[in-house]
């Protein structure tokens, strides 16, 4: 059992680790252990090449948990019970029912088993090569073992994103030193930092080779150079220390010159893995885009007024804003941002989303679901797994940019990356310093209806920009930006089929003034001062 440990108790779950002191002395002998799983070179690097696609899923490109962190984030929205978006977005909001035997269970249970199946593929490969393995030459064995450590760093990265905690367990643990012993757990600070150290070791392992290339074909489904996959490392450490902030006064203390620097070593084109069908494709994205019936495009889930309502030139969003929350109803807005209504008026389509009266959801789940609204960016049909999937543009890297410059005092030099996409993609005039036009149909309207700050475009244009290109990054920045609905949970506890299998007690997060639940919304407040919006 000590050898069968070695191997399999990360896939299945921590809980092996402290279950082992039970008796479960039996040898299955066409499970072999670490060591000699990693004996041959070339199965070996199948190990790694493989594991971008175990992670793939569960970091926003499935329905879980990408459903249910979009609709806590009130960014797209639905009245399905599926994938536990119905119970999380409810309003008011509720406690996550941690319960092991919970229908929805695997929101919080999915990602937890996933990313540790990753990482101990990625562990066992590191660890081979290590130990002096061998995959053929110098050079591919340097690929391996980098992308070994990009995987650790963006696997311990999500979790920390997810989780309150995790255990960390890497190439160099012992596991045969913790039998019977529960796993000591680490909170999501030191989870995260543990995540980019190792996309670290993975840039230091790289730039140690004078040419790295990865095929298309596996690793992460999109070629890349040395200097590209270097790059992509960077764009990951920079999303993981600002989506780890769980409050606004966490996301201010993030370390936002070290951002700067990151998203300026990092992705010069946007990411997007080519999909294989029925191997490696975004289910998040089919279910965006679903047209099952003629005239009910978006039949599954729609884009939130939330989203695409400060961009409403009439008192709709406004009205609709201040109608109290089981009242509201769906409304036609009139909008100059081409990427949600097309040139020749408000039914027109739009480059990412359209307009269209069905409503799909049922009234008794609350109208304040409903939207008229639709998703088009990523196409229909089979266009999941087809092509290139898009799931970290440059777009993204800019935004970030302009937040950490207006944070450091340096509003000016942030307009012109807030002004690439809004111009180019939205059709819009131009921010200033002191943010849109104030003139009729500015884009975006704060809540009152007043014209918008440069944060409020900055917020914006993250927003949309982002919108359906994963389905976890909004409700990361919202938590940050302090506009969560009150009592929706900051994060996930772990699962609570693990702590049961580990004898800890069941514990979880959200409801209003429960722990771990978001404060009380408070959006019209900046970072800085700045014109039209205090600090």
């Amino acid at each position: 059992m000590q050898s069968t440990l070695k191997k399999f108790a990360l896939p299945v779950g921590l809980a092996l680790i402290a279950a082992s002191c039970q008796d479960l002395n039996v040898v299955n002998p066409n499970r072999p252990d670490a060591e000699r799983a990693t004996a041959q070179p070339v199965t070996t690097e199948s190990f790694v090449a493989t594991s971008f696609r175990t992670w793939w899923p569960v970091a926003g490109h499935d329905d879980y948990p990408s459903w249910a962190y979009s609709t806590m984030a009130r960014e797209m929205t639905s009245g399905f019970a599926d994938f536990g978006q119905l119970e999380l977005s409810s309003e008011p909001r509720q406690a996550w029912n941690n319960s092991p035997v919970n229908a929805r269970r695997q929101v919080n249970e999915q990602p937890w088993y996933q990313l540790y199946r990753t990482i101990s593929a990625a562990n066992d490969v590191v660890g081979a090569i290590d130990r002096g393995l061998v995959i053929e030459n110098a050079a591919r064995t340097a690929r391996a073992k980098a992308m070994g450590k990009f995987m650790q760093g963006i696997s311990y990265g999500y979790l920390g994103l997810y989780f309150d905690k995790a255990a960390l367990v890497d190439e160099t643990t012992k596991l045969d030193t913790l039998t019977g012993v529960a796993p000591s757990f680490s909170d999501y600070k030191a989870v995260t930092a543990f995540g980019i150290a190792q996309l670290d070791a993975a840039i230091t392992t790289a730039n140690a080779q004078p040419t790295m290339t990865f095929p298309v074909d596996n690793f992460v489904y999109q070629a890349l150079t040395k200097d590209q996959f270097v790059r992509l490392a960077n764009s990951f450490a920079a999303r993981l220390l600002v989506y780890s902030a769980r409050t606004r006064e966490e996301r201010a203390a993030v370390n936002w010159t070290q951002v700067l620097q990151r998203v300026d070593a990092g992705i010069q084109v946007d990411f997007a893995p080519t999909a294989q069908p029925d191997i490696f494709f975004d289910d998040w994205k089919r279910l965006l885009a679903r047209l099952r019936t003629a005239g009910r495009p978006s039949d599954f889930g729609r884009p939130s007024y939330w989203l695409v309502g400060p961009s409403d030139s009439t008192n709709g969003w406004r009205t609709w804003v201040a109608t109290p929350n089981d009242s509201r109803m769906p409304f036609q807005l009139r909008t100059k941002d081409r990427r949600i209504q097309g040139p020749t008026g408000p039914a027109s389509v739009g480059k990412y989303m359209g307009y269209n009266l069905n409503n799909i959801f049922q009234a008794a789940r609350g109208t304040y679901r409903f939207s008229h609204y639709f998703y088009r960016r990523n196409g229909v049909d089979l266009t999941y797994q087809t092509g290139p999937q898009i799931a970290m543009t440059v777009t993204e890297m800019d935004l970030l940019k302009a937040e950490a410059l207006i944070r450091l005092g340096r509003a000016p030099e942030a307009v012109p990356l807030i002004n690439r996409s809004r111009i180019a993609n939205g059709e819009l005039p131009p921010v200033t310093v002191d943010g849109p036009p104030n003139e009729a149909g500015c884009v975006p309207r704060k809540e009152n209806g007043d014209c918008g700050s440069l944060w409020d475009a900055l917020r914006y244009e993250k927003n949309i920009e982002g919108a359906g290109v994963t389905g976890v990054v909004a409700f990361f920045d919202a938590r940050g930006w302090r506009t969560l609905p009150e009592g929706t949970p900051v994060h996930f506890p772990i699962p609570g089929r693990e702590l049961q299998t580990l004898r800890l007690p069941l514990y979880t997060f959200g409801g209003p003034g429960g722990q771990g639940s978001a404060p009380a919304r408070d959006p019209e407040r900046c970072p800085v001062a700045l014109a039209r919006c205090a600090p």
